[in-house]
Formats: structure tokens, C-alpha cells, sequence
């Protein structure tokens, strides 16, 4: 805990070379899985698009769909071709990432 202001205020963190090397590993895991989930809603409303452009509407239409447990599901899919090292992450991290992503996208489309 850190004193400040006559009332103890927080942690800070002191770790060793080993442990800054897992924090920043599972840091990186977030961030690659919310990117790699950031693409995949992108080029999903990109082939929607493309396909609109051809006179294709409703059930035809590519899904999009950037709820969590959808985009979980399609990460324990890819993880293995994608991210080879995933297990030496916590699986926390890459959810952490997605769960991010998805509200996120959720809160873009409620404020519109």
C-alpha cells in the first residue's frame, strides 16, 4: 500500500524480472485479443457491405456479432492457429481483451 495523504491509497507493484516479463505477456495477450476481435467485427461489416452492394439483404447477410460469449467461442476456435503461445498466458487475459472489445462496440452502438 502507498501512504499518501495521512490514508493509505493503493498497491504498488514491485516485481521481479520474471514476474515484470508475465505481467507484460499477459498485458500483450489482452491487447493481441482485442485486436485480432476488433478486425474480425471490422471485416465482417466489411463483407456485409459488400454483399448489400449486390442487392443481398436480411438473412443473407453475413452475421455480425460482437457479444462476448460469440467472440469467445470464436477465439478458443483461431487460438491455436493464431497465437501458439496462448497458454503461457492466463486465459483471464484474452478474455479480459475481448470482454473490453464487446462493450466497447456496445456502448459505440447505444450512444448512436
Amino acid at each position: 500500500m502507498i501512504w499518501r495523504r495521512g490514508r493509505w491509497r493503493g498497491f504498488a507493484l514491485d516485481p521481479n524480472t520474471v514476474r515484470l516479463a508475465a505481467l507484460r505477456r499477459h498485458a500483450g495477450a489482452e491487447r493481441f485479443a482485442y485486436n485480432w476481435g476488433l478486425v474480425r467485427v471490422k471485416a465482417a461489416f466489411a463483407q456485409r457491405e459488400a454483399e448489400q452492394s449486390y442487392g443481398l439483404t436480411g438473412d443473407l447477410l453475413t452475421p455480425v456479432s460482437w457479444t462476448l460469449p460469440a467472440l469467445r467461442l470464436a477465439w478458443n476456435a483461431a487460438k491455436h492457429k493464431l497465437a501458439p503461445w496462448w497458454a503461457r498466458c492466463s486465459k483471464e487475459a484474452f478474455r479480459a481483451g475481448l470482454d473490453q472489445l464487446a462493450r466497447g462496440l456496445k456502448n459505440f452502438t447505444d450512444s448512436r
